[in-house]
């Protein structure tokens, strides 16, 4: 090659061979330079590992921070309505939906029933009205004089609503959302309710429980009240169910108490206040009592609910035998006799062994004291 010094015709073709392949034939030393580059990576791997995890740390902040940017915090005031109104009676209702982003934002206002068909009390809006039960419907009495709003960025927007009871409506709830439904997807931080499924956008929502005044039927049971009835160790995990049968939604007040062996209460908790809608079950979960306990223990529950104070209870009852514990226990004390009683019998028989030595060394002291005597006379 012209400008390379050859000094031998080895060496030539050394050099051709690692022009070729990247590497120098084997017998051979390599490279400097390749050898420079492994010894710096090798001697710097953790400088390495710093540098990627800096990097990664770095890539990971800007993506929250994007993301954070494009979040839109929007709130509804107020969440929830409480209407009592009279057959033929006509009613304002005001709903503010508030933007407190950096841009602004525009949506349609929707009307529709919601029913409760959970055990968890989450409400789920029926865009289709033939879903709606007629005994429970109200979204065709509320009319707005707007369908689409615009709502600036850090401002606020409020509606008015016109409810209007028909002269024939019977007594008893009604269930309506009226709900902000933004005309793109914002992400689901923004802290309004989304309903469950819809995997389109969030809605903002704001509930309506309107009560047609009138005399109404309250009727609760609790249909379930469960508990594991023989466990090791507590505490108890209760769980109760109750079903309202009425025609207007409540909220059971109550206490589940504990009673041990003895007829003491030594534990008791109250029963989270929750809304039941009308033939909707609500789930309850509750837990009493410490880890070590004893015995046959009753768990009651007493509550009160509607307007006229009515009562629910049950009462069940748990055993709580922490029967492993007392397997070692009892395997422990058969050991601990078993050993003692082998202690004393091999005592009882060193006794004897003792004896039974010095009855022989006795009658070898007397056999010596007469042949002794004989040499004597």
């Amino acid at each position: 090659m012209e400008g390379v010094k050859i000094t031998s015709k080895k060496a030539e073709e050394a050099k051709i061979s690692i022009f070729l392949s990247g590497e120098p034939r084997r017998g051979r030393a390599p490279l400097r330079i390749k050898n420079s580059v492994s010894s710096f990576f090798q001697k710097h791997r953790l400088f390495n590992f710093l540098v990627i995890a800096i990097t990664f740390y770095f890539l990971l902040f800007t993506y929250k921070f994007v993301f954070a940017q494009a979040v839109v915090p929007l709130t509804v005031s107020p969440a929830r309505h409480e209407i009592l109104i009279n057959p033929g009676e006509q009613q304002t209702v005001n709903v503010k939906f508030l933007n407190q982003g950096d841009s602004p934002i525009a949506g349609n206002i929707q009307i529709a029933d919601f029913i409760v068909d959970n055990t968890d009390g989450i409400p789920r809006i029926l865009d289709d009205p033939s879903q709606s039960s007629p005994k429970y419907s109200a979204a065709s009495w509320i009319t707005s004089l707007v369908d689409r709003i615009a709502i600036a960025s850090n401002d606020q927007v409020q509606l008015q609503f016109t409810l209007n009871a028909p002269e024939s409506a019977p007594a008893g709830g009604r269930y309506v959302a009226i709900y902000f439904e933004p005309g793109g997807v914002v992400p689901s931080e923004t802290g309004a309710d989304q309903e469950a499924g819809s995997g389109i956008s969030t809605r903002l929502v704001s509930l309506l429980y309107i009560r047609v005044s009138g005399e109404i039927s309250e009727q609760a049971l609790a249909s379930r009240f469960f508990a594991n009835p023989f466990i090791e160790f507590g505490p108890i995990n209760i769980e109760t169910d109750i079903l309202n049968r009425g025609d207007y939604h409540i909220r059971p007040k109550g206490i589940i108490a504990l009673v041990n062996p003895f007829g003491s209460v030594i534990a008791q908790e109250k029963l989270k206040e929750e809304n039941i809608f009308p033939d909707t079950v609500r789930t309850f979960e509750n837990e009493l009592g410490s880890k070590y306990m004893f015995g046959r223990y009753k768990v009651s529950l007493t509550a009160a609910y509607g307007d006229q104070g009515q009562s629910l209870s049950r009462s069940i009852f748990v055993w709580v035998i922490p029967w492993r514990l007392i397997l070692i226990t009892i395997l422990s004390l058969i050991i601990i006799a078993f050993i003692i009683k082998s202690m004393k019998k091999r005592s009882g028989k060193t006794e004897e062994s003792l004896k039974r030595e010095l009855e022989l060394e006795k009658q070898e002291i007397d056999k010596l004291k007469k042949q002794i005597n004989k040499r004597a006379d």
